[in-house]
Order: structure tokens, then sequence, then C-alpha cells
């Protein structure tokens, strides 16, 4: 870590995360295309129909990212276009992947490939999904077909993306399909499943090959009691623990960036503030509100910049790579969200340079500069072609 760029290591990669589904359009052989579909699912009865136009225009956006001087882009493959019934593989679909991988590779931008990215194609759903118990083997012919076609065009793999917020979502809050309200049990069985396709998918493309990175985005969502009671801290120890561990074992939880793992990928982005509520049973008993004094952004969620490089000191015992695999800021606010790259970047560098000291109270100590409170607009299904907050 001798040789720096800015204050970064020489070879840092810089650069966007994306979703197939979220970017690419006319993606209607998925679970998400038909939750669409659902009256009352979607804000405005909004859908992914077009969206950003990417699987036409990866060229255009790929040379956007090249001027940006980015040198690493995050990108899925659909499972629903390589494998639209179980068992048959699309050649054709194939084919584009290739070509949007060589394209990237043109462009000198390092492509990082997530195989699962919240959507799963509509005859696994109707499979029972993530739920069923074959599910984890379902999984693996395609992750064998993508291996064996795609891999020599892939820098990193990112086997499942976020999978303790995919579960919750889908069987908690009922905001991802297939929409299940307060099923712990779902959830836990979900989760147990995603870990161990993680497993077998991770084998399979050390098998193939044995020298490219593997690893998976944990979604880290900071849980802050509402008060010194302990019983507000049982309550944000509980809602993290909810979200950092999933079962590996009868009985048994570990961490998910514990997981056979080259990497840990972290996505953060906003945290939130937890009290032991008796009168919310749905809810677990908890309680969660938006950290006071902090803007909130458009998805609804407060954010600090600063959070970070708490994030970040977690994983230092650890003793492996870290990327980031997802961060920024929802809004159409331009200038508070490159107030809000600087600033985390700024926390960046104090975790990747321990010994420069400590900063004053991180989330306060440019409070002047920070931008007013945003208003809480909920969330928005919203497809705009911004590819650096494409998600």
């Amino acid at each position: 870590m001798t040789a720096t760029v800015g204050g970064f290591p020489e070879g840092f990669l810089w650069g966007t995360a994306s979703a197939a589904h979220q970017i690419e359009g006319n993606n209607r052989n998925c679970d998400w295309w038909e939750f669409e579909q659902q009256p009352g699912r979607i804000a405005n009865g909004d859908t992914s129909a077009v969206a950003n136009d990417h699987y036409h225009r990866y060229r255009d956006d790929f040379a956007l990212l090249r001027e940006l001087n980015q040198n690493a882009h995050r990108l899925s493959i659909e499972w629903s276009r390589i494998e639209p019934a179980q068992g048959e593989f699309d050649a054709v679909q194939i084919r584009h992947y290739r070509d949007v991988l060589g394209e990237l590779r043109e462009q000198g931008i390092e492509p990082m490939v997530t195989l699962h990215h919240f959507t799963s194609p509509i005859w696994f759903a109707n499979k029972g999904g993530w739920s069923a118990k074959d599910a984890p083997h379902a999984f693996l012919p395609f992750v064998h077909r993508v291996v064996d076609q795609l891999g020599d065009l892939v820098g990193l793999w990112c086997t499942i993306n976020e999978p303790n917020l995919y579960a919750a979502n889908a069987w908690i809050s009922g905001e991802f399909p297939p929409g299940g309200m307060g099923d712990l049990g779902a959830m836990y069985r979900v989760t147990s499943n995603m870990h161990k396709a993680h497993e077998l998918a991770y084998g399979a493309i050390k098998r193939r090959w044995p020298d490219a990175p593997v690893g998976l985005s944990h979604h880290k969502l900071l849980f802050l009691p509402a008060s010194e009671k302990r019983r507000d801290h049982w309550a944000a120890q509980a809602s993290q623990l909810a979200l950092d561990r999933w079962p590996v074992a009868p009985g048994m939880l570990r961490r998910v960036v514990e997981a056979t793992c080259d990497y840990i990928g972290i996505a953060h982005y906003w945290g939130q503030m937890c009290a032991f509520d008796p009168s919310l049973p749905k809810d677990q008993f908890i309680r969660r509100f938006n950290v006071p004094g902090r803007p909130v952004t458009d998805m609804g969620l407060s954010t600090d910049p600063a959070w970070m490089r708490v994030v970040l000191n977690e994983l230092r015992k650890l003793g492996k790579p870290v990327y980031i695999t997802e961060n920024g800021v929802a809004t159409d606010d331009d200038e508070w969200r490159q107030h809000g790259q600087l600033r985390m970047g700024e926390g960046l560098q104090h975790a990747l340079r321990p010994d420069r000291g400590r900063p004053q109270d991180p989330g306060a100590d440019d409070q002047a500069k920070r931008p007013p409170l945003r208003p809480n607009c909920g969330v928005e299904f919203a497809l705009r072609r911004q590819l650096d907050s494409a998600r």
C-alpha cells in the first residue's frame, strides 16, 4: 500500500453497480415482472418495461463509464434470460452476455458478475422459489452454464446479492415478490437455501476458475438503539442479527460475511433507530424509524456517509479484501450526492489507513455543510437513466 492515487492504494477499483432487471428492459420472464403487473404493488403503476434500455445501449453506457475513469463495473446475468425454462438454455442470450462482458473488457473495465440479483425465472418461482427445499440445486445448472461459457471474461464473481435483505423484503415486509408478510420461518428457510446455494456456486466457480476471486454481497443496514434502555438495545441487536446472520446448520446462525469467500462484498446505504414496542407483534415488537438529524433519501431512509467507516471497521478482523459493492444516495439533488460521495471517500480513507487517526465526531464533523433534511418520500419504483445510482 505504498503507491497511492489520491490517497488510495494503487490498483484500487472505482466503479458503479447495476442489476439486470433494473436497467435492461423487456425482462418479462422473471418473478419481478409478474409482481409489477399486480395492481397496487408498485407506486404509480410503473413497470420495468423499458427501464434504461441497457440491453440495447450497453456499449454507449460503458463508454460513459470509461469517460468517468471507472476501471470496474458490477453487473448481473439475468437467470431468466439464460434459463427461460428449467433445463433449457438460450444460446442467443449467452452470446449477448458475452458481447456485454467483451465490451467491458474492450473499455478497460473489470467485470464483477453477480449471479443472482433479486430476480428469478417464473418457472423457479412457481416451484416455491428460494423457499423450496431443492432451490439450491435448481440454481446450480444456471451457475454451471454461466461459469463455463462466460467465465473467461469475468474478473470477479459475486454469487448472491444481499440474501438477508432479499428474504426480509420478500417474506417479512412484502415489498419483493412473492409479497409475503411477517413470515419469519420462510425468511430463514430462504436464507438457509441461499447459504447452501452460495457454497455450491463458490465450489463450482473455483473448480473451473481456481484463481478467480469469488464472494457475495451483504447488505449492511445499521441499526441503532433509540435510547439507553436495555429493551431498545435488545431491539437494535435483534434487528441487526436478523439482517447480518443466516442459518448454516440446524440451530446455528453465522454472520453472512463469514461465508466461504475470497473477499467480502458490502452494500451500505442507511441507518435506522430501533425501539422495543409491545404493541407491534407483527413487527417482532420492534419500532424502526429514521435517525433524527440525518438526511432522508428518496428511498425514505436516513443516511450518513460517515457510517461507512463504522461498517468497514467491523470487517477488519476477518482479514480479507473488501469490495464496496453498493453505496450512494437516492436523490435528484446532484449537489447532495456529490457531497455525500466526498464524505464517504474521506471515511474510506480513514478505514484504509487507521494510523492516520480518527476524525472528531463522525456524522457531525461538518454538520453545517450538510444539505437540509429531505422529506420522507417513501419507497418509489423509479427507473431512471442514472447508472451512478442504479442498483
